[in-house]
């Protein structure tokens, strides 16, 4: 297997929240995840790429069932290594310079920021709770023209997140989603044009049908 030096991720895009939903996304899919998602989620946490990143242990590694692991884990170090390279051909990652300890730092270009965030939207979630605590999440927006294209990408994610549109900038989910939207405003950088209220009022017939069935597993 060819030797590589450390590949160190640093890109100020992300902001701490979106770091840790990165990770926590890769915890609870360490198998599922593609091998270009776990590239992408490495280089959107800043970390390193290296064959301990993805092949820990492997020296204590013994038996066939064992030996079996480590072919595996040899694979996905050499696939995410694969992917790397497509990145960096593709040029969505640009290489920044060297560290005092050797490693190579790179960023994402603007290309292959566009490619991170798509990611962290296919990847973003609402969480259904144990039960429900009785509160709609009522989200409105007024993102100006000159965003456009981000406001229907805005609006095609609360689709996909099951909201429900009750007017083209008002949509409405029963569950509490207050984290994952200030996370998808920021990933959106569209801050200041979304509100998020809480109501245990819905006088709304439309929205109330339009959950029965989901609500009345939570009730």
């Amino acid at each position: 297997m060819p030797k590589h030096k450390p590949i160190r991720f640093k890109d100020p895009t992300f902001s701490e929240e979106a770091k840790k939903y990165v990770e926590e996304f890769t915890k609870e899919h360490p198998v599922s995840t593609s091998i270009l998602k776990a590239v992408l989620a490495t280089a959107i946490i800043g970390g390193v790429l290296t064959t301990a990143f993805v092949m820990p242990g492997l020296a204590a590694i013994a038996g066939k069932r064992a030996i079996t692991k480590r072919k595996e884990k040899r694979k996905r170090y050499q696939q995410m290594w694969a992917r790397f390279y497509d990145l960096r051909k593709r040029k969505d990652i640009e290489y920044v310079g060297e560290s005092p300890d050797g490693e190579w730092i790179y960023k994402f270009s603007d290309k292959g920021r566009t490619v991170a965030k798509k990611f962290l939207l296919e990847t973003l979630s609402i969480e259904y709770p144990k039960k429900w605590d009785g509160k709609w999440r009522i989200i409105t927006f007024d993102i100006p023209e000159k965003y456009k294209k981000v406001r229907k990408t805005f609006q095609r994610k609360l689709k996909n997140l099951g909201c429900y549109p009750a007017q083209k900038s008002v949509w409405i989910h029963p569950f509490q989603c207050e984290t994952e939207l200030d996370f998808l405003k920021d990933v959106l950088e569209i801050q200041p044009f979304v509100e998020i209220y809480l109501t245990k009022e819905m006088p709304n017939g439309k929205v109330i049908y339009n959950f029965r069935k989901l609500l009345k597993d939570y009730i």
